[in-house]
């Protein structure tokens, strides 16, 4: 399928959701729509909603109200963002003089979200915005989403029939920001597409945070191929969905996608801008909730359910995108949040201040009493000890119906306690629960607590996604022969049940058999640095090292830090600085300190590489670049569960997340995935001698597809080799794409393992020939040359057929010097090259690349050469040529290409007057008139081709011609003038020159 056919498919499907559509060129400055193409905004259709929405807006109050909207008071766009987002679901403030001549103010609605339908949805393809920065340039997405005017949605297609896909997709957004950020200031949302694979993401997502969308109507109406692993062509009804059509079925229904534009974005500006959007189970599962908890509140049964989005799948998000919908959509009800630990209390309220605004936290048992009592509405924030504990004897403090308790982590035994006291205490309360972790099997006490599953969002599915990269288990203990056979028999009598005291007895009498280990701990400091500087190799990021207790921790600290290679290391421990040991003293940090610090290990560019924790940190603390958990202390059931997927975090380059043991939790890990209902639960984590196996098997295969050759990656000549023999079959060189690229995977997963470290440099190998294969053969559009020069200049530079560095920036229209490619020395190398395959490819690459820019920016001088590489490509590819043959004729075409780029740089024109130059070619025969009239219309063109939209302006237009028709007449006499004139504006037009 070719894009234009996907964005013909993609039209229909948002028509018969009730948008209107026009093609892009009906929506240019000449039609009447918007102020230029620099501007985004369609001035005519957002002026006629504001007023529409907002009865009795005065013209010039509609007016004031479009400007504050192009204005956005910012020069930094993603400020601008953040601000107009603020307009688009609060509106804009204007003052005005009321009848009596007082001055009042009053906000404008820039969008109905009572009344979805209210609105105007367009939809435009083609929609071409103006460089911001530069004029003459264009770019045009390939689709455009309007409310009100408003451009709301870019989307970028790509077709794999074409050799791309939706990743090169998000490089054209890529792009496209750098050159037209003012529109991308109001998108709200970003579509990527080849078809196949859909994604979406908002403009500050990298291209990891993209997402899938797998809902229309609910998360769980939409099932994927049960016939295919991996598939995304969907079932719905009894339909068959493509990715695409899913998306724009569900959240581009208009009501659905009004309602996710007021309630499922918000901005982070701690450090830069981010916007974060709501993923599909996000979003379908805070309206439910939001449903669910309206029955509640009417009804008897004051079950909301439990809402289980498995770790780093964004269920903070979702609380706050549900508290902060049902604020608004029940009257203000008290929402009380419970949390087992401090430290969750703490980032969750932080989390809620920034969107929501003031919320407030019981500092004990009076204050949770007196909240209780006093509080009409809002959120409370209550950690979980505070109600573990009779307050005074139990009686209702408050008997509201419109009060929401939110129990985070809600499988915990704990609340099965607290939920017997709170039902004395708020007796018409509703009850929900959000879990990262699966209920277990037989557990029925917290469905008899909070009620059914809402929303089920399993790891199976965020792998699938990649929401959540894979966690790969490496079992240490025998490698360092390390005996833990005390601890083990001491841990058993331990679990998640245990009493507090009883806890705390038996820790401290393991604490004392490890600290009796010196031999131990100093196996596992120098195991731990070896293991952690051999991943820092392939990427860079964090670890974390968990530890049984403060001193535990504090002891390896110091064995760390005797190790003269090791990373930078600091230990994470709660504590008292007047009453702890002195030892433990100087790592107890106070709230300020431990948040700088927190902030500098989420940074992977910064220190410390490694920190060393007890319990703070294991739960609720997201750090993207942790890639590696090494665990020296006996965890079990959900502790643990949520323990290791600290790692399972997405972060560019990160292929996995491993868990090293120190301790054995092997059974424990098998104990506690063993009891949970979900089958996929027990595939969360593979054994990394499993991903070992597979890399080795897949490194046979791509091997001996290039047997008896060096697999040296510095080896030019061997690389040439390899790429010679996978261009002699097609199948073959598909086979091998895809098996190096699977390859690298695994490899990367497992790098610091001894395997991966033997054939580390033949997997650099086989990746630069993959790479070579790809950059060699693959088209892609609206390359810049900036992109071109980074991909080919080493690439030929290092080729066997050059000792010497080439200097291609002039081939690619480099103001530098004149083409020197072609020199004799190097045609003679050219010709004489065994690898002709590899010299074809190369030179026919270059030359392809460096037409599609100089044809874009002069079509009429170099189209011949173009059609002329196709044509000989297409012969080759026939087998009507062979390579040799091919590379001749490619000589030949790069020689008439410097010609032809010598005679431009010589004619001393200006890029107006070698377009006039070379169109004038066919009519005029004398070089020197021919020289002359186009240096004359030159300097005459340039007072009227001095705006970047001059060719739609109709006056211009008209003027050129007439300027174009004078000066002709005095060369080709007036009956021809007026034909040449008409046709080389009207090329001068399409070509769209300005100057």
């Amino acid at each position: 399928m070719t894009e234009h056919q996907l964005e013909q498919l993609l039209i229909g499907w948002f028509k018969n959701n009730g948008y209107t559509y026009v093609h892009g060129r009906e929506l240019l400055p000449a039609k009447g729509e918007r102020e230029s193409l620099r501007h985004v905004v369609l001035k005519k259709r957002f002026i006629s909603s504001i007023k529409r929405l907002n009865p009795g807006l005065r013209d010039e109050e509609a007016e004031e109200v479009y400007k504050k909207v192009l204005d956005l008071e910012s020069p930094d766009w993603n400020v601008k963002s953040v601000n107009f987002y603020r307009y688009l679901t609060e509106g804009v403030k204007i003052n005005y003089v009321d009848e009596r001549g007082e001055l009042r103010s009053k906000q404008v609605r820039l969008i109905d979200f009572e009344n979805p339908y209210n609105n105007d949805f367009l939809i435009a393809n083609q929609f071409e915005v103006e460089f911001q920065y530069q004029r003459g340039f264009t770019r045009k997405p390939d689709f455009v989403v309007f409310v009100n005017g408003l451009p709301l949605v870019i989307g970028e297609l790509k077709s794999l029939a074409n050799g791309q896909n939706f990743r090169d997709a998000y490089k054209d957004h890529e792009e496209k920001k750098k050159d037209i950020p003012q529109l991308y200031a109001y998108a709200q949302i970003l579509v990527i597409s080849d078809g196949y694979i859909t994604k979406v993401g908002s403009p500050t997502s990298g291209l990891e945070r993209f997402f899938y969308w797998e809902g229309i109507e609910s998360d769980d109406d939409v099932k994927p191929d049960p016939e295919k692993r991996d598939s995304f062509i969907f079932r719905y009804k009894g339909e068959e969905l493509t990715s695409l059509e899913v998306l724009v079925r569900g959240l581009f229904k208009k009501e659905r996608f009004i309602e996710y534009l007021r309630d499922f974005i918000v901005h982070e500006t701690d450090k830069g801008v981010v916007k974060k959007i709501a993923m599909y189970h996000q979003f379908y599962a805070a309206r439910k909730a939001i449903e669910n908890s309206r029955k509640a509140i009417e009804g008897k049964d004051k079950r909301i359910g439990v809402v289980w989005h498995t770790q780093g799948s964004g269920k903070s998000l979702t609380m706050l995108f549900y508290t902060r919908k049902v604020l608004r959509e029940l009257g203000n009800p008290l929402i009380i949040f419970i949390t087992d630990r401090r430290e969750l209390d703490e980032q969750l309220s932080k989390l809620f201040e920034k969107h929501i605004g003031t919320v407030e936290r019981a500092e004990s048992i009076k204050d949770l009493k007196e909240k209780l009592s006093t509080k009409r509405g809002g959120v409370l924030f209550v950690t979980i000890q505070k109600f573990s504990r009779r307050i005074g004897e139990l009686k209702p403090i408050n008997e509201r119906e419109d009060i929401i308790v939110i129990a985070d982590e809600a499988h915990r035994s704990q609340y099965r306690e607290l939920a017997q006291n709170m039902r004395i205490v708020i007796p018409n309360a509703s009850f929900m629960g959000f879990t990262a972790t699966p209920v277990e099997l037989h557990d029925r006490s917290t469905t008899a607590v909070f009620g059914n599953y809402i929303s089920i969002y399993p790891m199976d599915k965020a792998r699938r996604h990649g929401v959540v990269v894979p966690i790969m288990y490496e079992s240490r203990l025998a490698k360092l022969h390390l005996t833990n056979e005390f601890i083990d028999e001491e841990f058993e009598e331990l679990d998640e049940e245990t009493k507090d005291e009883q806890k705390a007895k038996l820790l401290r009498k393991l604490e004392k058999i490890v600290l009796s280990s010196e031999d131990r701990l100093r196996k596992i400091a120098k195991d731990i640095v070896a293991h952690f500087n051999e991943r820092d190799k392939e990427y860079k990021g964090k670890g974390m090292i968990v530890t049984l207790s403060r001193k535990v921790a504090v002891e390896l600290y110091k064995k760390i830090k005797e190790i003269p290679e090791a990373p930078s290391v600091e230990v994470v421990i709660s504590g008292s600085k007047s009453r702890d040991e002195e030892e433990l003293k100087p790592f107890i940090r106070n709230a300020k300190q431990l948040e700088q610090l927190a902030n500098d290990f989420k940074d992977a560019k910064k220190d410390p590489k490694l920190v060393i924790v007890v319990d703070m940190w294991l739960t609720g603390f997201d750090v993207p670049p942790l890639h590696v958990m090494y665990i020296d202390k006996p965890m079990k059931g959900h502790t643990l569960f949520q323990a290791i997927a600290r790692v399972n975090r997405v972060y560019p380059g990160k292929p996995s997340g491993l868990i090293v043991d120190y301790i054995g939790i092997t059974d424990d890990l098998a104990k506690a995935l063993s009891i949970y209902a979900s089958e996929e639960i027990a595939e969360t984590v593979t054994d990394i001698e499993k991903i070992v196996n597979e890399m080795k098997e897949r490194y046979d295969v791509v091997s001996s597809m290039l047997s008896g050759i060096n697999f040296d990656p510095n080896n030019q000549l061997a690389l040439i080799k390899a790429y010679e023999r996978l261009q002699e079959d097609e199948e073959r060189k598909k086979d091998y794409i895809k098996n190096s690229t699977y390859l690298e995977k695994l490899y990367k997963m497992v790098s610091h393992h001894p395997a991966a470290i033997e054939i580390r440099k033949h997997v650099n190998f086989f990746t630069k020939v993959r790479k070579m294969l790809i950059t060699l053969k693959r088209e892609r559009a609206e390359k810049s040359i900036e992109e071109i020069e980074k991909e080919f200049h080493e690439l030929i530079s290092q080729s066997i057929i050059a000792d010497e560095p080439i200097d291609i920036f002039s081939l690619l229209g480099r103001e530098k010097g004149e083409l020197t490619l072609l020199d004799e020395e190097f045609i003679k190398k050219l010709r004489e090259s065994e690898y002709k395959n590899f010299a074809m490819d190369t030179l026919a690459k270059i030359l392809n690349d460096q037409l599609k820019i100089f044809t874009t920016r002069n079509p009429k001088r170099y189209k011949t050469i173009t059609e002329k590489l196709k044509e000989i490509l297409e012969k080759y590819h026939r087998r009507l040529l062979k390579s040799a043959e091919v590379i001749d004729e490619l000589i030949k075409l790069t020689l008439e290409l410097k010609k032809l780029y010598k005679n431009e740089k010589t004619l001393n024109l200006s890029p107006l007057g070698i377009l006039v130059y070379d169109y004038l070619k066919d009519y005029i025969d004398d070089e020197k008139s021919l020289f002359d009239i186009s240096s004359h219309l030159e300097e005459e063109l340039k007072s009227v081709i001095n705006s970047p939209d001059w060719y739609e302006i109709p006056e211009k237009v008209s003027r050129a011609r007439s300027i174009a028709k004078i000066k002709l007449q005095k060369v080709v006499g007036y009956k021809k003038a007026k034909t040449i004139a008409e046709s080389l504006i009207s090329y001068l037009q399409d070509v769209k020159v300005t100057v």
